[in-house]
């Protein structure tokens, strides 16, 4: 069988819906692989379904779906599917994008066009096709800036302005990236310790970034995309337990032990005293006021025991 030209990589978990949305929009073309990690082992019969309800049957086999038995979080998930993707160029996508008719053929031509890119970062719009450039194109965090998170504050450090093709962009959102692969496993994939999910992308362009190797922007590959999934499927308690976890970690990893104690230091009292301030605001990313309290509590009890991981039973979901 031909090998294909690019396989994109979607880690699914808790996102039956999304995933057969894509499958029902994936071209029938043996070029473009779509390699789908499913995290809770509960696709196949909903993948069947979609396939049956196709006016014709897919003739190419270019839709794989592996089940590693439990959840490998988004790091872990994207180093398994890769490992098992039979192209030389790998597109990491998020299950609520959707590229375009022609991004697929745009970044094969892209990393053609650009043979020194080590990846290539796609045009993400929303589904109502407004630009997401100040959320996904951004440069490299400064610690500094790190600790303003701490504050429940983003002080943001996205580009002015949409870059032109070809622009060189530090820190794109993974929700959309294609790497070569001989880049990515020259790296080591994702760091998995980034579990489940958030800063392994910063932690991999910072990589990139210390050896010189680009991440070039391609408009001309666009995908649609819907934003914030990812925190609805897990609750607002566990992203916050996992984001500062995350970003403790990345501070500790690439500027130092002495900054990752900063941020635990302000983000415990920072938390107690957003509680107080919960009647007057609820965060934008909690359902209720109850929600709120409970997951700013455990920030301030993780920033005391530094967030650790909890272990899990087998063949238990983490969340």
């Amino acid at each position: 069988m031909t090998r294909p030209e690019l396989s994109t990589i979607v880690v699914a978990w808790r996102a039956a819906d999304d995933v057969a949305e894509l499958v029902s929009e994936w071209p029938d073309d043996r070029r473009f692989e779509l390699v789908l990690v499913d995290q809770e082992g509960d696709l196949a019969v909903r993948l069947e379904s979609v396939e049956a309800s196709r006016a014709q049957p897919r003739s190419s086999g270019n839709i794989r779906l592996l089940v590693p038995g439990r959840n490998l979080g988004f790091g872990g998930g994207s180093n398994f599917g890769a490992q098992a993707a039979g192209a030389d160029l790998l597109f990491f996508l998020n299950p609520d994008a959707r590229p375009a008719t022609d991004a697929l053929a745009a970044l094969c031509a892209g990393f053609a066009t650009w043979p020194q890119a080590a990846g290539l970062v796609p045009r993400l719009v929303g589904f109502d096709g407004a630009p997401q450039a100040d959320w996904q194109l951004r440069r490299l965090p400064t610690p500094l800036a790190l600790l303003a998170h701490a504050l429940f504050w983003n002080p943001g450090a996205a580009a002015a302005a949409e870059p032109a093709a070809g622009a060189a962009i530090e820190q794109p959102a993974a929700a959309a990236l294609a790497l070569r692969r001989s880049v990515f496993e020259a790296l080591g994939g994702f760091d998995e310790a980034f579990y489940p999910a958030w800063f392994e992308d910063v932690d991999l362009a910072r990589r990139l970034a210390d050896r010189g190797q680009p991440l070039l922007y391609l408009p001309e590959a666009l995908c649609r995309h819907r934003q914030g999934s990812s925190v609805g499927a897990l609750g607002y308690g566990a992203f916050l337990a996992a984001y500062d976890r995350n970003l403790c970690r990345y501070l500790d990893k690439h500027h130092g032990h002495a900054w990752a104690i900063a941020f635990r230091a302000l983000a415990g009292p920072a938390a107690l005293l957003r509680l107080l301030l919960l009647p007057l605001r609820l965060p934008t990313r909690a359902a209720t006021r109850t929600q709120a309290a409970q997951a700013l509590l455990a920030v301030a009890r993780g920033s005391l025991a530094g967030w650790p991981r909890e272990p899990r039973k087998p063949g238990e979901s983490a969340a």
